[in-house]
């Protein structure tokens, strides 16, 4: 599997559109800079010597759930025919397959590679700039 790049961020944001999942990802980004906000405010108790390194973990944790929710939200809604081909065509990409080795995947495997995906890359800032794109075709 590879890391994200510049393309896939095309792709994803004529996903986004196509799809009209506009919201749900703006709502996970939104989750995420409060999970930032909360971890930002543990570490200031962890400077004053408060003992806060498991709800740090434990953010993290949340964070990377909250990109896996949008990122399954992303799949749920490519019931065109158009979005479910881009996204195939995405995951293809990224998970170094072919289009059609996605779409005969199984389901926990696909979610597996979803989960991947999310921890081994910087996917807020993917999927933000993703939908500044979609916003704008």
């Amino acid at each position: 599997m590879r890391k994200i790049n510049t393309g896939d961020v095309f792709k994803m944001a004529r996903l986004l559109k196509n799809a009209n999942v506009m919201e749900a990802v703006m709502d996970a980004y939104k989750a995420a800079k409060k999970e930032d906000a909360a971890m930002d405010a543990h570490k200031g108790d962890a400077a004053k010597g408060e003992a806060v390194a498991e709800s740090t973990d434990k953010g993290e944790a949340d964070k990377g759930g909250i990109w896996v929710d949008a990122a399954m939200k992303v799949l749920a809604s490519c019931t065109s025919q158009q979005a479910e081909e881009q996204f195939y065509d995405l995951m293809a990409g990224i998970c170094e397959n072919k289009p059609e080795d996605i779409r005969n995947r199984s389901l926990d495997g696909l979610i597996e590679d979803i989960r991947r995906i999310c921890e081994e890359n910087n996917v807020a800032n993917f999927l933000r700039s993703a939908s500044d794109f979609a916003e704008k075709l």
